[in-house]
Parts: C-alpha cells; sequence; structure tokens
C-alpha cells in the first residue's frame, strides 16, 4: 500500500514538473539558427534552388538582427516596439516578393497562415486591448 502511494506521488510530482516547464518562456532564438530554419523550411516549401534559399536566408538574418536591436531599445515601450515591427515585417515582404515568382509568393502566404494557425493564440490572456 505505502508503495503505491508514494509511486503515485513520485508520478503527479514528475507530471507537475514535466508540465510548469513545458509552459516556460523560451529564449529568443539565435539570428542565425533561425535565419537557417526559416530557409530551410520555404526552399522545402517552395521548391527553391541554392540560390534563392540563400537570398531569404540573408533577408532573415537581416530581419532577426533588426528585430533584435528594436526590442533592446524599446525593451519597456511595447507599443513603439509593435511600430517598428511591423515596419520591418513589411520590408521583409516587400523583400521577399522580390525575390521569389507570384506563385511562390501566394505558396509563401498560405504557409504562413497556416504556421500561425499552429502557434495558436497570442499574448497575455486578459490584457486590454486598445
Amino acid at each position: 500500500m505505502k508503495k503505491t502511494h508514494i509511486i503515485r506521488t513520485i508520478f503527479v510530482v514528475a507530471l507537475a514538473i514535466g508540465a510548469q516547464l513545458s509552459f516556460a518562456q523560451r529564449e529568443p532564438m539565435d539570428p542565425q539558427k533561425r535565419a537557417e530554419r526559416v530557409s530551410a523550411d520555404l526552399k522545402q516549401v517552395l521548391t527553391l534552388d541554392d540560390a534563392t534559399a540563400k537570398k531569404i536566408y540573408d533577408l532573415e538574418l537581416g530581419r532577426t538582427q533588426e528585430a533584435l536591436k528594436i526590442r533592446e531599445t524599446n525593451a519597456g515601450d511595447r507599443e513603439a516596439m509593435r511600430e517598428s515591427m511591423k515596419g520591418i515585417n513589411e520590408k521583409f515582404q516587400t523583400s521577399l516578393k522580390g525575390i521569389l515568382s507570384e506563385d511562390q509568393f501566394k505558396k509563401y502566404q498560405e504557409w504562413q497562415a497556416v504556421e500561425r494557425e499552429k502557434r495558436g493564440p497570442r499574448g497575455g490572456g486578459n490584457r486590454k486591448r486598445k
């Protein structure tokens, strides 16, 4: 009887620790690793050649590095950071349109929508929106 109680207690504690760790915030990904992952994903999804994948890698690396700088300089001001990030993302989309064909860009937008859906809702729960 005591053995099963101890085993159950250990199982519940391990389960609680595992749940806590799974909800912990992740550290921002290294810009190079992020650029590699994005370019590799797009290369596969859009069936890109190596030269185009390299252009996307360079573009994503620049975007990620700019985003890190903005996060550092606007750490306290979320609204300013949001506006700056919006500009970076628009610039990225425009540059990407210049690299990809029209069909590839449409596929990219579809892929992006699916990826957003996988991530689920974002935000802090019950924060008030303006």
